[in-house]
């Protein structure tokens, strides 16, 4: 039996669209031999009623068992972390995250589980797709920072994001790899699984594990956009140092920004006039990369973007 933990973080902001996410989770079809549980880490200094409300009435109806936690400690690696070691201490096998903006197709646990067994790996990864507002400009719609990598179904990757992700819970116990919780404001999953995949974890991309995701109308900015762009450069070396020696570290993220900012400037008179292009595309290339040097200076402190 595949014993199977889904986890997904809340404040009890978006209560619209957590319902929806437990949802999605409770009406999974499941494959054979799979187990699923569910776990809602409140990631507050108290409970949240409305939220409590909201797992009262889940588990009166749902066959799932539905836990719920507190993390008092605020940021998404205590909460993540929190999620890692209740799945350890009550000994599933797996562990799974999703937004709790976000919902998931019927089978996607069941493409994860096949995934993990066809590949005999210890991490599924998969594409979270963006469903915009009516209405949005092409210039938010075609932005890449809006939008999931594309990746070849079945293809082994180096990294992967929790928004839609499977991981073995005893592979991670034995190597002693929890999120890092000094990346408070992003980057902690890609942190930890290039620390997985060094440690001598295999991760694969599947194609057909989707979950979808509602863009808020608050993102829909450029400031919003460039400053997660910029944040993911200003967290770079504390991502490269995951694997790297700190004078590889240095150098890579000295390449990377200067690829970025030189794709920026490139691209930036040329998006503007093709029509599935955005040069919003080009500006947060320039951001990403202006945050790999102010990473470099900085150690990576970054405020959050959200």
């Amino acid at each position: 039996m595949m014993k199977i933990l889904a986890a997904t973080l809340t404040t009890g902001t978006r209560n619209k669209t957590f319902i929806e996410c437990m949802e999605s989770l409770i009406n999974q079809k499941l494959p054979d031999k799979a187990q699923l549980s569910i776990v809602v880490v409140e990631n507050n200094l108290k409970p949240d009623k409305t939220v409590q409300s909201i797992i009262k009435k889940l588990r009166k109806r749902s066959p799932l068992n539905i836990y719920h936690t507190l993390e008092c400690k605020r940021g998404i690696p205590h909460a993540r972390n929190r999620a890692l070691k209740l799945a350890d201490e009550l000994n599933f096998d797996y562990l799974t995250f999703i937004d709790d903006d976000a919902f998931a197709e019927q089978d996607w646990i069941a493409q994860l589980a096949q995934a993990v067994r066809k590949h005999k790996c210890q991490v599924v990864t998969g594409p979270q797709r963006a469903i915009f507002p009516d209405g949005t400009s092409s210039l938010f719609r075609n932005a890449p920072v809006y939008h999931e990598r594309k990746i070849n179904d079945g293809q082994r990757v180096s990294w992967g994001a929790t928004n839609n992700i499977l991981m073995d819970v005893n592979f991670l116990s034995q190597e002693g790899l929890m999120f890092n919780n000094e990346l408070i404001n992003g980057g902690e999953d890609k942190e930890l699984l290039l620390r997985a995949t060094h440690s001598g974890a295999s991760i694969y991309w599947c194609q057909k594990a989707i979950v979808s995701e509602y863009i808020a109308d608050d993102r829909l900015n450029c400031q919003w956009a460039l400053r997660r762009a910029f944040r993911m450069g200003a967290t770079g070396l504390m991502i490269e140092r995951s694997n790297k020696s700190g004078t590889k570290a240095v150098l890579a993220c000295l390449f990377k920004g200067s690829a970025y900012l030189t794709r920026g400037v490139l691209t930036l008179p040329l998006y503007g006039l093709i029509s599935n292009k955005s040069p919003l595309e080009s500006l947060c290339d320039l951001s990403h990369g202006y945050g790999f040097y102010y990473g470099l200076l900085s150690g990576g402190t970054v405020r959050s973007y959200t």
